[in-house]
C-alpha cells in the first residue's frame, strides 16, 4: 500500500503495482521488484530441469513411496517424498541440460534393510504382468508372511500401476494388470517386500523392462 506524503518531496511512498518508493538518506527512491531480467546460468537451468523431471516421475507413485520410504523418513525429520525426491534426482539422473532423463535401472521407489530377493523376474502374458520369485531363499531379516510390493511404471503415459501389499512371499507369484494398448508400450518393472507390521522393508530392485504386446 501506498501513502501519500507532504514535505520535501511530495509524493507516495509504498508499494504501488510492481514498483516500491521509498525515503532514502533525504531522496525519494524508487524501483522496481519482482522482475529479474538476469539471464540463468546453464548450472541453474540444469538444477530446474532436474527438479522438473524427478517431481513429473514421482507423481504417479507418491502412495507407493510414501509407505516405501516411511522407515527413512523416521529416522529424520525430513517426509518420504522429499528423501525419495533426494535420492532419484542425485542417483537416477542421466544426461546433460537440456536432455536430463530418468535412468530407470537406478530408481528407488523404496529403501530398507530387508534382505533383497536375489533374481526376481517378470513375464507380459496379454495386458497381465507375472512377477515370480524364489520361495526358498533365506536370509535373516525375511519372514514367509512378508509381502511383496510392485509397480509397473509406463514411461510413455507418465503413470504407474502400483501393488502396495500384495501375496505373501510363500507364494512365489503375483500378477499386476497393465492398461490394454493399440500400439507396443514400454513398461519398467520393480519390486520389494514388506513385514506385515510394516516395520521393515526391503529396497526396491529393478526387475526390468518389458513391452506390451498390440491389443
Amino acid at each position: 500500500m501506498a501513502v501519500l506524503r507532504k514535505g520535501l518531496n511530495d509524493g507516495y511512498v509504498g508499494k504501488i503495482g510492481n514498483t516500491v518508493t521509498y525515503e532514502l538518506n533525504g531522496e525519494m527512491v524508487k524501483r522496481t521488484i519482482g522482475i529479474y531480467d538476469d539471464p540463468k546460468t546453464i548450472p541453474q537451468l540444469s538444477v530446474r530441469q532436474v527438479t522438473s523431471v524427478t517431481s513429473a516421475f514421482l507423481i504417479p507413485v507418491h502412495d507407493f513411496i510414501t509407505i516405501g520410504f516411511d522407515l527413512e523418513a523416521k529416522k529424520t525429520r525430513k517426509g518420504a517424498y522429499n528423501i525419495a525426491s533426494s535420492y532419484n534426482r542425485l542417483n537416477a539422473i542421466t544426461g546433460k541440460y537440456p536432455n536430463q532423463n530418468i535412468d530407470f535401472t537406478k530408481v528407488l521407489f523404496s529403501r530398507g534393510k530387508m534382505p533383497i530377493i536375489p533374481k526376481p523376474s517378470v513375464t507380459l502374458t496379454k495386458n497381465k504382468l507375472a512377477f515370480t520369485w524364489d520361495t526358498d531363499f533365506t536370509a535373516n531379516g525375511i519372514k514367509p508372511t512378508d509381502r511383496v510390493m510392485l509397480i509397473a511404471y509406463l514411461p510413455e503415459r507418465h503413470r504407474a500401476v502400483c501393488l502396495i501389499s500384495g501375496a505373501k512371499r510363500t507364494a512365489g507369484v503375483e500378477y499386476l494388470s497393465i492398461p490394454r494398448s493399440k500400439k507396443p508400450m514400454i513398461i519398467e518393472t520393480y519390486i520389494s517386500f514388506i513385514s506385515e507390521t510394516h516395520k521393515s522393508i526391503s529396497t526396491s530392485l529393478y526387475v526390468g523392462q518389458v513391452l506390451s504386446q498390440i491389443e
